[in-house]
């Protein structure tokens, strides 16, 4: 139980970190990229949960790059990243092909399609997968996956890093009104309403779709001893996600749109049974090699 609040507190500081750095963030970039305040705010705090997640890992002793999910050299953690990325895109599609087929997601035939958009559409897709996955498994699956496994065990290190890896997702500011003064204290003044969501039950299919996928993401860590797997799976999904948003559009009246979330087009209660399916398939393979 204690490793466990010694997680949660330090991710706590890593968001009122990332509040506070907003403020000289901002003042930093705002010559080069004129962003809306709470998109320094997110950067910040991904800033921030890297550092932290540092300083998480020195309380046990973990300080080298293989506590941060990178080991096992570098041509094999490169072919197993790849063949998470084919593994990711499968999940990714199996969940578009049902969307599709119940009329959840339609095909945008306004849509202008050329060689050149299509290859641009896929490389900024795996290139945004790939820098999203980087960034969250190097935190998740890497450092605070490392500290509390290394105290709590297997069990309670993949429900309690899903749990959190889920509940991120939430947390969203709202922008600051275009007259607001900003200053340092100015996240810290946004951080009570950017966890309004948690008070709404409409989020559970969502929250529970990014918590099972938090759980697959975890057996592959531990199977794999690394987080390359990680990586691959997660920038598949995204790269998938990106492309789908761009060739369909959620549909405006469907039997089935209840399986699919108010708050994302793709995710919801239909995908949380597709991502199930497959954690309890990699689950069953992982024991029947034991």
């Amino acid at each position: 139980m204690r490793a466990v609040i010694i997680f949660f507190l330090f991710v706590v500081l890593a968001y009122f970190l990332g509040a506070i750095l907003a403020y000289p963030l901002k003042l930093l970039l705002t010559p080069v990229l004129d962003l809306e305040f709470r998109k320094y705010l997110t950067y910040a705090t991904l800033i921030s949960g890297l550092v932290i997640s540092g300083f998480y890992l020195q309380i046990y002793g973990l300080s080298s790059i293989k506590a941060y999910g990178f080991s096992g050299g570098a041509r094999k953690f490169f072919k197993t990243l790849l063949s998470g990325f084919v593994y990711g895109a499968i999940v990714m599609l199996v969940i578009e092909l049902l969307l599709l087929l119940l009329d959840i997601h339609e095909f945008d035939t306004h849509r202008s399609i050329t060689f050149y958009s299509i290859l641009l559409l896929f490389i900024k897709a795996i290139f945004v997968g790939l820098l999203i996955a980087l960034i969250e498994e190097t935190i998740f699956r890497g450092a605070l996956f490392s500290g509390l496994y290394k105290q709590a065990g297997a069990t309670v290190t993949i429900f309690f890093s899903s749990l959190l890896y889920s509940a991120v997702h939430f947390i969203r500011y709202r922008e600051v009104p275009p007259d607001t003064d900003i200053s340092w204290f100015t996240g810290l003044a946004m951080m009570p309403d950017a966890f309004r969501r948690f008070y709404e039950w409409s989020i559970a299919d969502y929250f529970l779709t990014l918590f099972i996928f938090g759980v697959l993401l975890g057996l592959l860590r531990l199977k794999h001893q690394n987080i390359a797997a990680c990586i691959g799976v997660h920038a598949g999904m995204v790269m998938l996600i990106k492309i789908s948003k761009y060739f369909t559009n959620r549909a405006q009246s469907s039997d089935y749109d209840y399986l699919v979330s108010q708050y994302n087009s793709t995710f919801g209660w239909l995908s949380f049974v597709v991502i199930l399916i497959f954690a309890i398939f990699y689950f069953v393979k992982l024991q029947t090699r034991q």
